[in-house]
């Protein structure tokens, strides 16, 4: 699954130079808590989130007179400069670990000429896990040690036995020196399957 079919494409965008005042009325009109920030070129410089805003109406001080008017306040003043940004062919999982690395809740997504497309959230991949695990609850997986060359006699007998390939992993296993496809499908029979698999001389390591 990629970034693509999981971000928002109905972009919301601030300019760097408008005031702050204006950032927190598309928020709260538009129901986001991300908001990019384009120059006048139309090209992203910034970002700016739900907690900026909290942080520009904060008073500086603790005097009184020091409170912070975000209509005084321009975009670029308060916005995370240069965000981190993800390409719309990427993996969710890519977006994941991005999220869990820089503890931040958000990706400005670009295209293959680095313009602006979407945005994905921490919100957006959870429903994609949400729905990858869905679907996963209706497969079965079994590992096979092959190698590239066994692929044709493990598809025929996929073929014969009308199973439908979900997914396809591939590690390499240290202890028995192989490289192991861990084939991800729909729900069958895998012990039936596993048997036609080893009739053929394949090696099934495991099957659930």
């Amino acid at each position: 699954m990629t970034i693509e079919k999981w971000m928002t494409t109905r972009l919301v965008t601030i300019q760097e130079d408008d005031p702050v005042s204006h950032a927190f009325e598309l928020m709260l009109s538009n129901d986001i808590r991300h908001l990019p920030v384009v120059s006048g070129a139309g090209k992203l410089v910034g970002i700016i989130t739900d907690r900026d805003l909290s942080e520009a109406i904060i008073p500086a001080e603790t005097s009184r007179s020091m409170y912070h008017t975000v209509k005084n306040i321009k975009a670029k003043e308060i916005m995370t400069r240069n965000p981190v940004t993800i390409r719309a062919d990427a993996p969710i999982r890519e977006a994941a670990q991005i999220f869990l690395d820089r503890k931040i809740d958000c990706l400005p997504v670009k295209n293959n000429r680095a313009g602006l497309v979407g945005i994905v959230t921490s919100t957006d991949i959870i429903r994609a896990f949400v729905e990858f695990a869905r679907i996963l609850g209706d497969t079965r997986r079994i590992d096979i040690a092959m190698d590239g060359s066994d692929s044709p006699k493990v598809f025929e007998v996929l073929e014969r036995q009308g199973v439908s390939v979900v997914s396809v992993g591939i590690t390499e296993d240290r202890q028995i020196q192989r490289t192991v496809f861990s084939f991800r499908i729909q729900a069958a029979d895998v012990k039936k399957l596993a048997r036609a698999l080893r009739k053929k001389g394949l090696e099934v390591i495991s099957e659930d």
